[in-house]
């Protein structure tokens, strides 16, 4: 292994702590109120873009031809500052974990560094690659994935990959990564090489895969 990349939303800190649901709160208001969708129909609008194009996103910009940097402005140009806190323990983790550390996000710059930031690790990770780096184009992707690693200068077989998506984990494993797949219920999963509860299982599971990993 040479590079580790890590998801950032609701891998690095808990799941459910609210920093999502405060942006999906800003998506449903850039619908809204930039849109004119109903309040009440937002929610379905939202499952439909997704469903058909990977993110709300990539929907707009397909069916609506909307700015991204306009969409991505208002929904996260948000204080986080009352949600996330800095973690010493992950931050020492991260510091014993082997390999050049990457972020690897949907998330834009702002955003990330924002998170980063607020958890008292941006120095942790040689790289932050956000949506911008990915030419707005998401995991899962392909080409998120063919971004990264040429951005990092490595190659797919040399990565190990965390995130809390089982979609995001499947176009990377066939890209050639070693996929882990952090969950709070974690079970055997055919299609993703390891599976772990959370965050901190992932030092003892680099070091049971040897120094080959």
């Amino acid at each position: 292994m040479k590079a580790l990349l890590l998801d950032l939303d609701e891998t690095l800190y808990p799941r459910d702590n609210g920093v999502l649901r405060r942006v999906d709160a800003r998506i449903n208001s850039y619908l809204c109120e930039r849109m004119g969708i109903p309040a009440a129909e937002v929610d379905a609008v939202r499952s439909a873009l997704r469903d058909a194009h990977g993110t709300t996103l990539r929907g707009l910009e397909a069916r609506y031809d909307v700015d991204a940097d306009d969409y991505l402005g208002h929904v996260h140009h948000v204080d986080l500052s009352d949600l996330l806190s800095p973690e010493p323990a992950l931050r020492a983790l991260l510091s014993r974990l082997p390999g050049r550390k990457a972020v690897f996000t949907n998330a834009p710059r702002f955003h990330a560094e924002q998170v980063l930031r607020l958890l008292d690790l941006r120095d942790a990770f040689d790289e932050v690659v956000t949506l911008e780096d990915l030419a707005y184009r998401p995991k899962p992707d392909p080409h998120a994935y063919h971004a990264v690693t040429t951005r990092l200068g490595v190659a797919a077989a040399e990565c190990v990959f965390v995130d809390d998506t089982r979609q995001n984990l499947l176009p990377a494993r066939r890209a050639g990564m070693r996929t882990v797949w952090v969950t709070g219920a974690p079970r055997p999963d055919p299609d993703v090489h390891h599976v772990i509860g959370d965050l901190y299982e992932l030092e003892a599971l680099l070091e049971a895969l040897g120094p080959g990993r």
